[in-house]
């Protein structure tokens, strides 16, 4: 099977952008493993139940990163804080 590729949204480049580089670091690497196998696996990605589109969760720590399937992309919508998390979900549909 084929690498996936890794895309990232604008408004996730911003999210980024906000963490420490120890953090980035983390989910940089949790990212790298999408390239691998982006479709759900264990208790560290879930699908997103109750959207109208294939909507994925990766959980890094204490951060999420939310992503869909494109072809042969991950395109990673949102990084966010386990407590924003829910307001985002909400917008999904």
């Amino acid at each position: 099977m084929d690498k996936f590729q890794i895309t990232l949204s604008p408004h996730a480049s911003k999210d980024l952008d906000r963490f420490s580089d120890g953090v980035c670091g983390k989910i940089v690497r949790a990212l790298q493993t999408l390239r691998d196998n982006p479709f759900p696996r264990g208790k560290a990605i879930k699908k997103i139940k109750g959207t109208n589109s294939d909507y994925y969760r990766l959980r890094v720590e204490k951060y999420r990163v939310f992503y869909m399937i494109e072809g042969n992309s991950a395109v990673i919508l949102r990084i966010l804080n386990k407590k924003d998390v829910e307001r985002f979900i909400r917008n999904l549909n």
